[in-house]
């Protein structure tokens, strides 16, 4: 199953802070929901392990992640990453293009490009699913980042604590269950009742 997402958002910081700490893996990599950064294999990768819970199903993937193109002149990234499940039922790997663009002195946006391919338990449970969870993980990053970047003192002591992974799948589980219910109730007509109903 492949999941392909475009997502963006602003850092108040200069742009060459930004680029600073998303380049380098060992400072981006505790803003990652579920991940742990392993050793380094050479100079542009390295070994990690992400774990990521969708529904009842909780996955550890080992593998490695790669810069594959740094190009600070025009504040482009590529980021190519790619595991396997420990219990040996499935994979994936994912893509990511990022572009840092100066909205002023003070403020960056982050522009991200993402291709997700899932194989195993996971994909079982459907693109949609997926995808939740996925903007939720992509939250939790893009707090932990701003904390990071825009925080000084106590604030960015306490950010540098790595990001847990595993409450995101609760999360977009009540929105597949909120979308469902609301959905059963237009089919029936229930919602249009009970839309009347309160006015």
């Amino acid at each position: 199953m492949k999941v392909e997402m475009s997502k963006s958002f602003q850092v108040m910081a200069p742009i060459e802070k930004v680029w600073d700490f998303l380049s380098d893996i060992e400072q981006v990599t505790p803003c990652l929901p579920g991940a742990e950064l392993g050793e380094a294999l050479d100079e542009n990768r390295h070994s990690v392990k992400i774990t990521v819970k969708v529904g009842p199903i909780k996955s550890s993937y080992k593998g490695e992640v790669t810069i594959a193109n740094l190009d600070a002149v025009n504040h482009q990234l590529s980021i190519q990453g790619k595991g396997t499940d420990v219990k040996g039922k499935g994979g994936a790997t994912m893509e990511l293009v990022g572009v840092l663009t100066a909205i002023d002195d003070n403020v960056t946006e982050v522009k991200g490009d993402s291709t997700v391919t899932i194989t195993g338990l996971l994909a079982q449970f459907g693109s949609r699913m997926v995808v939740d969870v996925s903007n939720m993980m992509f939250d939790q990053f893009t707090a932990c980042v701003k904390s990071r970047l825009e925080a000084d003192g106590d604030q960015e002591a306490a950010a540098s604590k790595p990001v847990a992974g595993m409450s995101v799948a609760a999360a977009a589980l009540k929105g597949v269950v909120s979308r469902g219910v609301a959905s059963a109730r237009d089919k029936i007509g229930l919602g249009k009742a009970l839309s009347e109903d309160e006015g």
